[in-house]
């Protein structure tokens, strides 16, 4: 089995931090999952929990939204600091040729502990959002090693929506399998871009820091 996977989302806005940390309920098809754990000092991709011929090869452990030093009095996106994109990679290496999967994605919603120490203030209305691509994915180094993402045609493998809400249900991300195309064996690429927290206006504290989980999760149907 896999270490449990923690990647981060980080939102500092102005005096208001954002990360992320929660899971998502389990499906009953689920084979794999891993969580993204939002959080200032985490870097890069790591595994998921579960090793198989179906599963999470790499996801991010990091995204970092810290801002400036004013809470925003109007619908802000702020972007991912490093400017890097990102890559969840799912790996099929089950026998049928039209076995099905789909990766989805769900942010928890973002909190902060009260200063008195009774309840948490809430990140009401935050989403996550991204730009989509289907990328391939070769050798055994993370996305992010010169080389391993390559731009080789995944037959059936599709991108969806890349827009997250905190607090919402899952969204599908990426699927493998569409109605009679068959499927693909082998490692595919998510590919994340333009990666933005969009905060609503008047909703952050000053001097909060807001915490919570993004969680990928790989099921075995579409």
């Amino acid at each position: 089995m896999k270490r449990k996977l923690f990647a981060g989302l980080v939102t500092s806005l102005s005096v208001a931090g954002l990360c992320v940390a929660s899971g998502a309920s389990v499906l009953a098809a689920e084979v794999d999952r891993a969580n993204t754990d939002v959080g200032i000092g985490f870097t890069e991709h790591g595994p998921g929990q579960e090793d198989g011929p179906l599963e999470i090869t790499w996801a991010p452990l990091s995204l970092d939204f810290y801002n400036g030093n004013e809470v925003n009095t109007a619908v802000k996106a702020f972007p991912e600091i490093s400017g890097n994109k990102k890559y969840t990679v799912v790996k099929d290496e089950r026998a049928g040729a039209t076995d099905e999967w789909k990766l989805t994605a769900s942010l928890s919603e973002l909190t902060s502990p009260r200063a008195s120490g009774t309840g948490v203030d809430k990140l009401t209305g935050a989403e996550l959002q991204f730009t989509t691509a289907v990328k391939g994915y070769e050798g055994v180094n993370p996305p992010e090693s010169a080389g391993s993402v390559t731009t080789d045609a995944r037959t059936a493998v599709a991108a969806t929506s890349g827009n997250i809400s905190a607090g919402a249900a899952a969204t599908k991300v990426l699927e493998d399998g569409t109605a009679g195309s068959g499927t693909f064996q082998g490692q595919s690429a998510l590919e994340m871009d333009n990666i933005n927290l969009e905060v609503p206006a008047n909703v952050a504290k000053a001097g909060a820091q807001y915490t919570g989980t993004l969680t990928w999760s790989l099921d075995d149907v579409i």
